[in-house]
C-alpha cells in the first residue's frame, strides 16, 4: 500500500540548497532557532550525547532581551547556544528566564492545531538508534517512523514531541546515499521550520508579499491511501484530510526555510495568544541582515509592522547585535538581527 503522498517535508528528501545573497529585501535564510526552556540541561545533554551536537557558546541573558521580549526589569536567565559538529548556521539557541510568568506554548497540541512555530527539521543517520534513545528519554511520536519513497528517494521520516512540547522532525534517506551532508553523524543542523495555519492565503500573502519570500515546494491533497501517516490523523482519516502546503525561503531554497501547512476536515485549538517569546517551547527563528534599517525600511514598505524599534543586546556566539521582531498572522515570531561593529 502507498504511503503518504503529502508529508510536511516532503522535498527536504531532496539535496537542500543554501542561497547566502540577500533578497531584495534584505533577507536570507533564518540562522537559528529558539526554544525557551524549563531544563537547559536536559536539551544539552540529548543534543551532545545522542545527536552529534555541540555547544557554542553559554552565559547569562543579555539585559537587551529583557526589552526585546518585554520581559519584567528583574527577569534574568541564562542562554545556550548549540550547533551541529562542523555547521555553519541552522544552530538551536536555548533560553531559561527567571522571574518571569510562563505558559507552554504547544504542550498540549496535536499538528493540526494552529499558531505559533510547530517543529524544526533535521535530517538523521540511524534512525531507529536515535529513536531508542529519544524514547527513553521520553520523547513521543506522533506516529510510528514512516517509511515511503517519493521518485528516485526511499526514506523514513519520524515527528516526535519532546522536552518544552517541541517537536523534531527527523528525517533519514535509505536509498540512494545522501550527499552534500558532511558533518551529518547523528542529527544535522537545522534546516526548515514548519508553521501549521488556519488561513493559507493570509499566511501566504504575509511571507510571499510582505517578506517578499518565494516558493521552494508547494502542494495540495490528502494522502494516496488510508492508514498510518507522519502527522498523527486517525487512519480512516488521511486520505479524506486534504494538506496543503508551502515551503518559503528569501532565495526559494531549502534551507533556513519556513514551511505553512494547513488541514482542512481537521480543526483543532489556537495557540496564537500562547507564542510569546517567554513562553515554553520553540519561541523564535532569528534572521541574520547585513543593513537592519534597510531591511526594516523595505518591508515597511510592503506592509511590515514591527513590535518596536530594533534593541542592542549581546548573543551568546554572536556578539553584539541589534534586533528587532515581528510576528506572522498567527502568532510565529519571526526576529531580525544585524551584527555591530
Amino acid at each position: 500500500m502507498r504511503r503518504l503522498a503529502v508529508l510536511i517535508t516532503l522535498l527536504a528528501l531532496y539535496a537542500v540548497g543554501r542561497a547566502d545573497s540577500a533578497s531584495e529585501t534584505g533577507l536570507s535564510g533564518w540562522s537559528e532557532a529558539v526554544i525557551t526552556t524549563v531544563s537547559v540541561d536536559e536539551w544539552v545533554g540529548f543534543l551532545t550525547e545522542h545527536a552529534g551536537w555541540e555547544v557554542r557558546a553559554r552565559g547569562p541573558v543579555d539585559a537587551g532581551l529583557r526589552e526585546l521580549w518585554r520581559l519584567p526589569e528583574d527577569a534574568s536567565g541564562e542562554e545556550v547556544l548549540l550547533g551541529n559538529t562542523g555547521a555553519d548556521h541552522g544552530f538551536i539557541r536555548l533560553v531559561a528566564l527567571e522571574r518571569v510568568s510562563q505558559d507552554w506554548i504547544r504542550a498540549d497540541t496535536r499538528p493540526w492545531d494552529t499558531g505559533g512555530h510547530f517543529d524544526l527539521n533535521l535530517r538523521v543517520r540511524g534512525l531507529h538508534e536515535l529513536r531508542k534513545a529519544m524514547l527513553a528519554a521520553g520523547w513521543q511520536g506522533d506516529s510510528e517512523p514512516i517509511q515511503f519513497t517519493f521518485g528516485p528517494f526511499e526514506v523514513i521520516e519520524w515527528i516526535a514531541q519532546g522536552p518544552d512540547g517541541v517537536r523534531l522532525a527527523v528525517i533519514e534517506r535509505l536509498k540512494p546515499e545522501l550527499e552534500g551532508w558532511p558533518n551529518l553523524r547523528v542529527l544535522s543542523r537545522t534546516f526548515n521550520a514548519t508553521q501549521t495555519v488556519a488561513d493559507m492565503a493570509t499566511a501566504r500573502d504575509f511571507y510571499e508579499k510582505v517578506l517578499g519570500m518565494q516558493t521552494y515546494l508547494e502542494h495540495r491533497g490528502p494522502s494516496n491511501d488510508a492508514g498510518p501517516n507522519v502527522l498523527g490523523l486517525p487512519h480512516d482519516a488521511a486520505a479524506r484530510v486534504v494538506r496543503e502546503i508551502r515551503i518559503l525561503h528569501p532565495q526559494g531554497v531549502n534551507d533556513g526555510s519556513i514551511e505553512i501547512l494547513s488541514f482542512e476536515g481537521a480543526t483543532g485549538i489556537a495557540v496564537d495568544d500562547q507564542a510569546s517569546p517567554h513562553n515554553i517551547g520553540l519561541s523564535v527563528l532569528r534572521f541574520p541582515v547585513d543593513d537592519l534599517d534597510a531591511t526594516m525600511g523595505a518591508l515597511e514598505a510592503r506592509g511590515a509592522v514591527f513590535d518596536g524599534p530594533p534593541v542592542s543586546l549581546s548573543l551568546a556566539g554572536v556578539g553584539h547585535v541589534s534586533a528587532v521582531a515581528l510576528q506572522s498572522p498567527e502568532g510565529a515570531r519571526l526576529e531580525l538581527f544585524e551584527r555591530l561593529r
